[in-house]
C-alpha cells in the first residue's frame, strides 16, 4: 500500500511486486527494419492473464466514454462497454459488473485492438509495453480512499496507466499521437498509480508504431489533481530497457523532435526546491523514487539489458545508487541487427554465462532452477537475485511493428507476439494487427479454477513439472519453444506471400495454430512426468543422482557415515586346530 511522508512515498513490504521489464529496438537497428518494443506482466496469481480483443465501433455525437477504476485482479474490468468477451461468462458470472468512476468526451470513432492489463496492439500497428515504476508523488484514483497523500481523504484522479493505455488503442495511429494524447488526458483529469503497489506510484511505457518507438514516464503532481510527464524519442539505430525505475534523464525542452514533456514538469520542481533554473533538469533524479525491493532490483537487469544488446560495451555491475548516479547509458546502438527472437531470448534470461546466473550455487537447488519463489520470514532476512525471467510473469508481449508494403499486405505488417505465462516455459504465439477476434486460447485465464483450455494454466502447470529436474526437463522445454516460434514464421511468411487480408481468413489461420500450440504444450507436461519418473531417465532406465557440486554443499558427505564393515566373528572367526578339539 503506498503512502506519502514529506513528499515521498514509503512502500509497505507485505504488498506483492508486480516489477514488469520492457525492451525497445528502432527500426534501424532491427534485421526487417521493424520497430520492437516488449513487456512482462509479472504480477500476483490473482492478476487477469487474459487477452482479449476489443471491436472498433462508431458513437454518437453526444456520447460519453465511461472511465473504470483499474485493479488489474481478475477479472480486470466485467461489462459490455469493451466489447463481447469481457461480458460476463461462466467464468465471471460470480463477480460484480465495473462500475464507471467518470466521463470523458468520446470520439465518433475508435479503433480495434487487442487488450490485457494493457493494450498490447491496435489496428493501425499502435503498441505499448508498461513497467511500474517508484516516484516522489502519488495519490489515489477517483472516489477511492486507498493509497491518498496527506491531506485527501478520497482521490479524484480519473486515469490510471491502463486507462490512458487503452484509450491510446482506441484513438491513435501512431505512437506520437499516443503520447500526446495520454500526457494531456493525465493533466487535465488526473493520474494515479497502482493502489496496492509494493513498487511505487509511478509509470513507465514504452510506446510503439512502425516508424519510432518513445518511452513515456509519469506520475501525479502534489496535488493529487493532475500529471507530471516526460517523453523521450529512441533514436532509430539503437536500443533501451525499462526496469521498474525512471530511466529518462536530462530532458530538453527545446527539443520538440525528441522530447514531449507536460507543463508543470520544471516548476514543480522548482517549487520544491530541487532544481534551479539554467541547470540541467534529470527528470529521474528528480522524480523517481529509486529502486525498491533491494539494491539491483532494477539496475541489474538494466546491465543485462544493455549487455545483451551490446556485449562489446564493458559496463559496471555494481554502483552506489543508480537514482543519484547514474551508470549506464539511456540507450545502445546493438553490436548486431536485433530481431523479435532475441526480444524473446531477453525475456526468457536468467543470466545464464554470467556470475549472476541464476542456475548456478546452492540457491538454485540441487537440479538448477532459475526460479525464486517469493519468501516470507520472520527471522530470516534477506534477498534473492531478481533477473529478467520470472515465475510469476502472467504473459509477455513482444510487438513486431511494421507498414504495409514490401510483401506485408494491411493487416499483416504488425504482430504482436503473446507468451501466457512465465517466458522461459511459454511458446511466443502471433497475433497479426488484422486479428480482429479474441485468441479463444489466450482468453481464458481464471486464477482460481486450472482450465485445460488455457494456454496460461498449461505454461503454468509445465513450470511446475520443470522444478522436479530442470536442468533437463527445460531442454525439452527449449525445443518445443524453437519448434512452434519458427513454424509461426513460417506460417506468417506463407500469409504474406499469399496475400492474405480478410479478417475472417487471418482469423481462422491464427486460431488453429494457437490451438495446435495449446496441444503441443498439453501433451508437455504428461511427457516431462514420464520421461524423468522417479529421478530416472525412462528411456535408459538409468538414475539422474544429484550435481557432485551440490552434495558438496548440501552436507551429503557429513551425513551418516558408512555401514560398519562386518569383517568380525562370525563369520570371521579362528578355525578349530583339529577335530578332536570340537567340544560336543
Amino acid at each position: 500500500m503506498i503512502r506519502a511522508l514529506s513528499g515521498l512515498l514509503w512502500l509497505d513490504a507485505a504488498s506483492q511486486t508486480a516489477a514488469c521489464t520492457v525492451f525497445a529496438v528502432g527500426k534501424m537497428a532491427t534485421k526487417d527494419g521493424s520497430v520492437l518494443i516488449s513487456h512482462s506482466d509479472d504480477g500476483s496469481p490473482t492478476n487477469d492473464a487474459r487477452l482479449l480483443y476489443v471491436p472498433a465501433a462508431d458513437h454518437s455525437p453526444d456520447e460519453k466514454r465511461p472511465i473504470y477504476y483499474t485493479p488489474e485482479l481478475f477479472p480486470r474490468y466485467l461489462g459490455y462497454h469493451m466489447g463481447p468477451d469481457y461480458r460476463p461468462d461462466a467464468d465471471t458470472k460470480a463477480y460484480n459488473l465495473s462500475d464507471p468512476i467518470g466521463y470523458i468526451e468520446q470520439v465518433p470513432h475508435t479503433f480495434g485492438y487487442q487488450s490485457g492489463t494493457y493494450g498490447v496492439l491496435n489496428e493501425h500497428g499502435v503498441s505499448v509495453a508498461e513497467s511500474t515504476c517508484s516516484a516522489v508523488f502519488g495519490t489515489c484514483g477517483k472516489g477511492s480512499t486507498v493509497g491518498c497523500e496527506p491531506g485527501r481523504k478520497v482521490g479524484s484522479a480519473l486515469m490510471s496507466i491502463d486507462t490512458l493505455s487503452y484509450l491510446a488503442m482506441e484513438r491513435t495511429r501512431t505512437s506520437r499521437e499516443a503520447v500526446e494524447l495520454m500526457g494531456s488526458l493525465a493533466s487535465k483529469y488526473g493520474f494515479y498509480g497502482p493502489p496496492d503497489s509494493f513498487e511505487g506510484s509511478g509509470e513507465s511505457l514504452v510506446v510503439g508504431d512502425p516508424d519510432e518507438a518513445w518511452a513515456f514516464q509519469i506520475l501525479s503532481d502534489p496535488t493529487g489533481t493532475s500529471a507530471i510527464w516526460a517523453a523521450k524519442r529512441l533514436p532509430d539505430d539503437q536500443m533501451t530497457v525499462v526496469a521498474n525505475m525512471y530511466t529518462i534523464r536530462e530532458v530538453k525542452a527545446n527539443d520538440k523532435e525528441n522530447y514531449i514533456l507536460s507543463p508543470n514538469i520544471f516548476e514543480v520542481a522548482k517549487s520544491k526546491g530541487w532544481w534551479k533554473e539554467g541547470t540541467a533538469f534529470d527528470f529521474t533524479l528528480m522524480y523517481s523514487g529509486g529502486e525498491y525491493a533491494h539494491k539491483y532490483y532494477s539496475g541489474r537487469r538494466m546491465w543485462r539489458g544493455l549487455q545483451m544488446a551490446k556485449p562489446s560495451l564493458a559496463l559496471p555491475t555494481t554502483y552506489e545508487d543508480i537514482r543519484y548516479k547514474p551508470v549506464y547509458p539511456w540507450s545502445v546502438v546493438p553490436d548486431a541487427k536485433v530481431s523479435h527472437h532475441d526480444l524473446m531470448a531477453w525475456h526468457r534470461d536468467w543470466y545464464a554465462g554470467t556470475e549472476f546466473d541464476m542456475t548456478k550455487g546452492i540457491q538454485a537447488g540441487p537440479f538448477g532452477t532459475p526460479d525464486r519463489y517469493q519468501t516470507v520470514s520472520s527471522k530470516v532476512k534477506g534477498h534473492w537475485e531478481r533477473s529478467i525471467a520470472l515465475y510469476r510473469t502472467n504473459a509477455v508481449y513482444v510487438q513486431q511493428l511494421h507498414h504495409p508494403g514490401e510483401g506485408r499486405p494491411q493487416g499483416m505488417a504488425s504482430v504482436a507476439w503473446y507468451a501466457a505465462g512465465p517466458p522461459h516455459y511459454a511458446a511466443f504465439v502471433p497475433i497479426p494487427s488484422g486479428v480482429n477476434e479474441t485468441i479463444h486460447a489466450l482468453q481464458f485465464a481464471n486464477p482460481k479454477k486450472f482450465e485445460n483450455y488455457s494456454m496460461n494454466w498449461l505454461v503454468r502447470r509445465v513450470m511446475d513439472v520443470c522444478q522436479i529436474r530442470f536442468d533437463v526437463m527445460h531442454n525439452y522445454v527449449y525445443s518445443a519453444q524453437q519448434a512452434v516460434e519458427m513454424q509461426a514464421d513460417a506460417l506468417i511468411e506463407k500469409v504474406r506471400q499469399a496475400g492474405t487480408t480478410s479478417p475472417a481468413e487471418l482469423n481462422k489461420i491464427f486460431q488453429e495454430h494457437a490451438s495446435q500450440v495449446l496441444q503441443k504444450w498439453k501433451e508437455l507436461m504428461p511427457f516431462l512426468l514420464f520421461r524423468f519418473s522417479g529421478n530416472t531417465d525412462i528411456e535408459t532406465m538409468q538414475s539422474l543422482s544429484y550435481p557432485d557440486a551440490w552434495l558438496d554443499a548440501s552436507g551429503y558427505k557429513d551425513g551418516p557415515p558408512d555401514a560398519p564393515k562386518e569383517d568380525r566373528c562370525p563369520p570371521n572367526c579362528d578355525p578349530p586346530a583339529s577335530a578332536a578339539e570340537v567340544v560336543v
